[in-house]
């Protein structure tokens, strides 16, 4: 069997690109890319290059930040979302240019040796560094780290450390902001007029004085307001620097500080920029600017060098709970860390978000939360870091008035039906084939909520929330089916799409309807537990809910009588109804060019009339 050459160097703990390759660039700035599950931003290099939309995406981010528009639909349907929901590209405080002894330093220009860029997976931390000699022959190495706090939520901190090799001379670092910025929608989602398009955040407020940057705008859609800005630090041989002048000025989307410095050969300089970020998601916006000041001199005052203990900290007790390891294959080891690694630096923590189906790495999806994060993400954190897993189904419990809106749209009178795909609660797929077609969403955030319980035996926030979700969810299932007397009276569950989205608008998907059992199933043990050892708990949700314990006995039977699709010549359960009448098509005959997503290159009735999975 051929193996797939590795794209970076085998080790169990680090990612590290060896040579830069513009070609490269889009893949790496996702691989090296840093969040906490609050700020999110992606592996560019302080450099700030001009790259074209398919060389490079400066990319930074507030999980649940989104900006809206008009959806125009050529035919709409009744309960089609109106507003689109996407995670905005927000300013990009992370610019820092270097100029020295008057040249500045670029990977484009000179002569880069000992190049190396380090994800450090165990510790949390970025690390880029190099020598570089530019064309006076003057050398000098760099040496840069990065990090997203798990720490301190708000923050990013970045090191830029420089040593003259072979001569004396000025260091110049020249730190800005750049606000003048937009998603690069057409590339990560070429969906027809799904924005955001073009520059969506309006200024409101841009100031520069000394080595502090501010800004605050505001969304045109849906009117958020995000805030950030940068503080500075400077060392020289490991001694702070304060007797330098720092100049500063703001324009109408950037901000600009610039400083200077004798070094002297072989003396090391260094620049710690501190970075912050909040929203009005989390506070009134006559508040942030007070607490990203705030935030800033908290984490200066605490230095880069404790903001990196407090990291590895982290990472440290992270990798305590969740390490796997294994024996003889170091590659598939590194694979491993690797998906770890992103999964615990994606999550939401806040009890307010949710995970995109890219964490905050990029723009795909529009940093939509699917069902993605409750069927593969939750089972891991449950058993990794509980905390962090409970805060992830608070985001679900919070959003449940959104869902029982969502149920009335479609037809029925109780219980919540989640979004297909969202960011604050309301859904926001356009295409109700793929998308809210697809049920079952409602049982698997049950069974992630019900593994969650069974694991941790949380019996609070199964008074509190659990049981709640759990009967409201059910009562979409006892809703949307029937006893099919032309199927022995079994209850059968019609037009919904499951997993598998090349078979959509079927009749009993067997995940579906396995998972609508289980869903009601885990909805009577949490009801039958309240009614033996919460009594008061049950009355609240049965007053809140207009509730009956009655309601059991059609969930029961229910429970009893759900239909599956069953093949006695072949003795195997097919996706659904209809799977094995379909045309079977040869998937040989499919180019690898067309493979990877075939309703970019067949006609949806195509792909549905023909046994595809």
């Amino acid at each position: 069997m051929e193996f797939k050459k590795p794209i970076y160097p085998i080790e169990q703990w680090n990612i590290t690109e060896t040579e830069f390759k513009k070609e490269n660039n889009y893949r790496n700035e996702t691989t090296f890319a840093l969040s906490n599950g609050y700020i999110g931003t992606r592996g560019t290099f302080e450099e700030a290059y001009p790259f074209d939309v398919d060389t490079g995406l400066e990319g930074n981010f507030v999980n649940g930040f989104y900006e809206s528009n008009e959806i125009r639909y050529g035919e709409a349907n009744f309960g089609s979302p109106l507003l689109s929901q996407s995670l905005l590209n927000l300013p990009n405080l992370k610019e820092i240019h270097v100029i020295l002894d008057g040249e500045e330093f670029t990977m484009e220009q000179g002569e880069v040796k000992e190049y190396a860029r380090t994800l450090h997976m165990k510790d949390g931390i970025l690390e880029r560094k190099l020598t570089w000699t530019a064309s006076s022959g003057k050398m000098t190495e760099i040496h840069i780290f990065r990090l997203v706090s798990f720490a301190r939520k708000n923050i990013m901190a970045i090191r830029y450390q420089v040593r003259p090799v072979n001569y004396a001379g000025t260091v110049e670092f020249v730190s800005k902001m750049q606000a003048d910025v937009e998603n690069h929608t057409r590339k990560t989602n070429p969906i027809v007029d799904y924005g955001p398009f073009g520059r969506r955040l309006d200024p409101d407020k841009v100031k520069a004085e000394n080595d502090i940057s501010y800004y605050e705008g505001t969304t045109k859609g849906s009117h958020l307001t995000v805030a950030c800005g940068s503080v500075h630090e400077l060392w020289c041989d490991g001694q702070t620097v304060t007797d330098v002048n720092w100049m500063a000025e703001a324009g109408e989307m950037d901000t600009v500080s610039r400083v200077s410095l004798s070094a002297k050969e072989g003396e090391c300089v260094t620049l710690d920029k501190f970075i912050c970020y909040s929203t009005s998601l989390d506070m009134e916006k006559e508040k942030l600017e007070a607490f990203v000041q705030d935030e800033l001199a908290a984490a200066k005052s605490e230095g880069y060098e404790k903001l990196k203990e407090q990291q590895k900290s982290y990472m440290q007790d992270f990798w305590k709970t969740a390490d796997v390891e294994i024996k003889g294959n170091e590659e598939l080891q590194q694979g491993l860390h690797f998906n770890l690694f992103h999964i615990i630096q994606s999550a939401g923590r806040d009890g307010k978000t949710g995970m995109g189906a890219k964490g905050l790495s990029g723009e795909g999806y529009e940093g939509h939360y699917f069902w993605d994060t409750e069927m593969y993400v939750l089972p891991v954190l449950i058993f990794t870091e509980p905390e962090t897993a409970r805060k992830l189904l608070d985001y679900r419990y919070a959003t449940l008035p959104q869902a029982r809106d969502r149920a009335r749209i479609l037809g029925h009178m109780k219980g919540a039906l989640y979004p297909w795909r969202t960011i604050n609660g309301e859904e926001a797929s356009t295409y109700y084939p793929l998308g809210t077609a697809q049920y079952h969403i409602n049982a698997d955030i049950s069974y992630a909520l019900s593994l969650y319980l069974q694991v941790t035996g949380d019996v609070e926030y199964l008074k509190e929330k659990g049981a709640e979700i759990l009967i409201e969810t059910a009562r979409v299932w006892a809703d949307v089916g029937s006893f099919a007397e032309c199927k022995g009276g079994k209850y059968c569950i019609c037009d919904v799409t499951g997993p598998d989205e090349y078979n959509v608008l079927v009749d009993n998907n067997f995940y579906t309807n396995l998972m609508a059992r289980e869903n009601l199933r885990d909805a009577v043990r949490a009801v039958e537990y309240l009614k033996e050892h919460a009594q008061e708990d049950l009355k609240r949700l049965e007053e809140k809910l207009d509730f009956s314990v009655k309601e059991l006995e059609l969930w029961c039977e229910i429970i009893e009588k759900m239909y599956f699709p069953y093949d006695e010549k072949r003795q195997v359960y097919p996706m659904d109804d209809g799977f094995m009448m379909r045309k079977p098509w040869d998937e040989n005959k499919i180019p690898p060019e067309k493979r990877a997503w075939l309703y970019e290159n067949y006609h949806p009735l195509f792909i549905m009339r023909h046994r595809m999975s």
